[in-house]
């Protein structure tokens, strides 16, 4: 018998139907198949075990990939997330699975998965969509990805802003949207040379001729151009947080997983 704390509970595993049973004879029985099985039951995993059910999703799991097409849903366990497809295996070593929210058995954060990856996702391009027609990023994500929490939609936000593939898809839609304006480069650098040359205002020539230096790069400003292109635009965030979001990894719910699991008999700190 071993367990694993989510958010201070212990979950268990047990190493045999018998074992199971004896701690717990008011409960019903043990279900032999998991991928039949529902939510909150205890079935045996395809190594032996005796484990529980802590998630049962009939959808499809949120991956626009071929792989996950064929699933009929997936389960999560204590020890990790499981297609429910026939050729899985559902274990129940923790050392394989160093995220439980996620299929991967190699990545422990899949804030690297977000920045690695080269190409757009289909859930990425929508967002990039929604933000480039002014939804904004928190929601635009709690669009895109099905996300309830707005907490999260705007820390996972924030990381897809970082990136230079999501980047060049909100800004080529920002510019396509322009296009069709009749705005482009010749027409807000002109904008901006008239109020230079002949407002009557000196704070709006001060203020215009700051950003004319901005855009041809001879003002010796610090901040960065995109910080004055699109994402200057969004709501909600500020280019300090944006800068500062790769010191602010999604912990993906970190704080509710004990690294190491406890089988009974060791001491607790």
């Amino acid at each position: 018998m071993e367990y694993q704390k989510i958010r201070g509970k212990r979950h268990y595993i047990y190493d045999s139907v018998e074992e199971y049973h004896s701690e717990h004879p008011d409960k019903l029985g043990v279900e032999s198949n998991w991928r039949t099985a529902k939510e909150g039951d205890w079935v045996m995993s395809d190594d032996g075990r005796v484990i529980q059910l802590l998630k049962v999703s009939g959808i499809k799991h949120p991956n626009d990939r071929k792989n996950y097409k064929w699933a009929k849903g997936y389960v999560r366990t204590v020890v990790g997330t499981f297609l429910n497809r026939e050729n899985t295996i559902m274990d129940t070593d923790f050392s394989q699975h160093k995220n439980r929210y996620t299929f991967s058995k190699t990545i422990k954060n899949p804030n690297k998965r977000v920045k690695q990856r080269e190409n757009n996702t289909k859930n990425e391009r929508i967002f990039s969509v929604n933000v480039a027609s002014g939804m904004g990023p928190v929601k635009s994500y709690m669009d895109a990805f099905n996300e309830v929490s707005s907490g999260k939609a705007k820390k996972k936000a924030l990381v897809l802003l970082k990136q230079e593939r999501i980047m060049s898809e909100i800004e080529k839609g920002v510019l396509d949207v322009a296009k069709e304006m009749g705005i482009d480069h010749e027409y807000i650098l002109s904008r901006l040379k008239r109020l230079a040359d002949y407002s009557e205002d000196d704070n709006i020539i001060l203020q215009s001729s700051k950003e004319l230096g901005k855009i041809i790069g001879t003002s010796g400003s610090t901040i960065k151009q995109k910080e004055l292109g699109v994402i200057g635009m969004f709501q909600g965030f500020t280019p300090d947080q944006i800068e500062n979001v790769e010191r602010k990894e999604i912990s993906n719910d970190k704080r509710d997983i004990e690294e190491t699991p406890r089988r009974i008999g060791d001491s607790e700190e």
